[in-house]
């Protein structure tokens, strides 16, 4: 299960009035509407305490929770990035991260042909077998997220004889000064990491390793 970002709870705790008042909260239904476990889902309570987004107050009958100026002050910076990307068309924004290898599954998903084809009707170009990895830093977590809500473009999923291969949402990019493509399976395991493909590989064409930092350019 993915960590849940800041944001997240911050926005869930919002919706039942935290910014306005003192919320009672039970952690079962917080753990709940987060889809986590009760002992994690009152980790990430602490966690966002120790960060002074939420104070919280503990008693017999439960707790109550109510998010802090400083709480409020993430959330308006978010709200204020939302406003800019929905009002500005095109826009672009930056993710930062550090390279890292993947585990072979990029080369195996790019070398199929349902893939391989509506990229390159889709790009222009067809895509090197494999794709490149990147971590991101904690403040791009909450961008990614940004990018999971918007529409994007996408190519479809297929079948083969072996098995269901599934839609892939992907946003034009640019890192350094090559076009690449920053792709977002549907079905994707890792919350904090992006793959870029472009036509070439990129770790041999701009002399990356894994540790390097990078900044990728994302069009939205």
């Amino acid at each position: 299960m993915g960590k849940k970002t800041t944001i997240e709870i911050l926005v869930l705790l919002a919706k039942g009035g935290a910014h306005l008042h003192d919320l009672k909260l039970s952690l079962g239904w917080l753990a709940g509407q987060l889809n986590l476990s009760r002992q994690t889902a009152a980790r990430r309570l602490l966690e966002l305490e120790d960060q002074g987004l939420i104070k919280r107050a503990v008693g017999p009958r439960g707790q109550s929770v109510r998010i802090t100026p400083g709480g409020l002050a993430t959330l308006r910076l978010m709200h204020r990035e939302l406003k800019a990307i929905f009002r500005l068309k095109p826009r672009s924004f930056k993710l930062a991260g550090r390279i890292i290898s993947g585990v072979g599954e990029g080369s195996y998903y790019m070398s199929q042909r349902g893939y391989r084809e509506q990229f390159k009707r889709e790009l222009g170009f067809g895509p090197y077998p494999g794709t490149l990895d990147i971590k991101l830093d904690e403040a791009s977590l909450e961008l990614r997220e940004v990018l999971m809500q918007l529409p994007g473009r996408k190519v479809e999923g297929f079948k083969t004889s072996e098995r269901t291969f599934g839609p892939v949402k992907f946003f034009p990019a640019k890192l350094k000064d090559k076009k690449v493509a920053l792709i977002l399976p549907l079905r994707g395991h890792y919350a904090d990491v992006v793959e870029l493909i472009a036509p070439k590989k990129l770790r041999k064409s701009l002399k990356l390793e894994d540790g390097d930092a990078v900044q990728v350019e994302v069009v939205v």
